[in-house]
């Protein structure tokens, strides 16, 4: 949970400890099209397979290169080949620097959080039994703390300092209390979190949704090939169109398909936009690679409610679903989870050395 409360905050020291990469030297009135960046990132870094673009000028364009390593291994850097973070200056076509995501510090406090930086075959699933335990944990107790009386309810739900300097007391009412008044996130963070591990657990919250689990997601249909001609610049056609069709936008995600130029494929777009429904909003629109025709649009209003609480997951997960408030919320959450094991033990560790002692 520690190295979670630092990741909290990943996009913040991203763009403090990488601010040469992520920010441009000079802000002009031409953005080059896509289409040239593009092939300019390809020429040394030809896995290249994701761009994203912010509202931001001042920001550059992100290029993601990425292999999944298929050998026999073991730590969660192996699990790629390849995993990068190309910027490259939108106004100049100047590559501004890489980032190995397998070796950097701030994608590493998430890898240590997800799947304790063993591959994520076995570590995820190491952390989800966890979690699944923190979550039964939560629930018994709850039980535990269930006050009998109104007595007991105002001991367990206010911190008496004054009454005692023992720091067994005080190591319990923190324990006891701040248990409580947080474990509603806790909770959150539990729900939210076994969702990368258990598909049961997905498909379950899909049908409390009211929702079939195989119903959730529109697919696009296949490309109709049938006279296609590749236009000039079809990527930049489908930044233009999109910017113009979501003006509110705050990031376009875009795939880039390998040989996109030469036949004609899906190329997805993925846009997060600002809104006022609750939800981390975002449309989904598909494009033909050589003409840049949209064919098929998904928008937040036309998401099922599994398919809205899915695309949030993340969001919610770290806090990051209202801004600034819930980031403070759930990165002192998490570090309160690290202490709460280490407060249970030294409970425990008393009560059991007491018994002893009457024995």
């Amino acid at each position: 949970m520690l190295a979670a409360s630092i990741f909290v905050w990943d996009e913040e020291l991203s763009l403090w400890y990488h601010n040469e990469k992520y920010i441009v030297p000079e802000v002009k009135n031409v953005v080059l099209p896509l289409d040239s960046l593009t092939s300019i990132i390809k020429q040394k870094h030809p896995l290249a397979d994701y761009a994203e673009i912010s509202s931001d000028p001042k920001r550059s364009y992100v290029f993601t290169s990425y292999k999944e390593n298929t050998k026999p291994h073991w730590t969660a850097a192996s699990d790629y080949e390849n995993y990068s973070h190309i910027y490259i200056d939108q106004y100049t076509g100047r590559e501004l620097g890489k980032v190995d995501l397998r070796y950097d510090w701030i994608f590493n406090t998430r890898l240590l959080h997800q799947n304790l930086l063993l591959t994520y075959d076995v570590g995820h699933y190491i952390v989800g039994i966890a979690t699944l335990i923190i979550f039964i944990m939560i629930l018994t107790g709850i039980y535990l703390w269930w006050p009998k009386n109104k007595a007991a309810l105002k001991q367990r739900i206010w911190f008496r300092w004054k009454d005692t300097t023992r720091w067994k007391r005080k190591n319990y009412d923190l324990h006891n209390i701040g248990g409580i008044y947080t474990f509603l996130f806790v909770l959150i963070f539990a729900i939210t979190g076994l969702v990368w591990t258990f598909d049961w657990w997905t498909n379950g919250i899909y049908r409390i949704l009211g929702n079939d689990p195989e119903k959730v997601w529109s697919k696009p249909p296949e490309i109709n090939k049938d006279n296609q001609k590749r236009t000039m610049n079809p990527l930049e056609t489908i930044v233009a169109f999109t910017k113009k069709k979501i003006p509110d936008y705050t990031t376009i995600g875009l795939s880039i398909p390998e040989d996109y130029d030469k036949a004609s494929v899906p190329v997805a777009a993925f846009i997060r936009h600002k809104g006022n429904s609750g939800w981390d909003e975002s449309d989904s629109y598909t494009f033909k690679s050589l003409t840049g025709e949209n064919y098929f649009v998904v928008t937040h209003d036309d998401k099922t409610l599994g398919a809205k609480w899915r695309n949030s997951n993340y969001a919610i997960h770290t806090g990051n679903i209202y801004g600034l408030p819930t980031k403070i919320l759930a990165s002192l959450i998490a570090l309160f989870c690290a202490f709460l094991p280490v407060s249970g033990f030294l409970i425990w560790w008393g009560r059991n050395k007491k018994n002893k002692s009457k024995k």
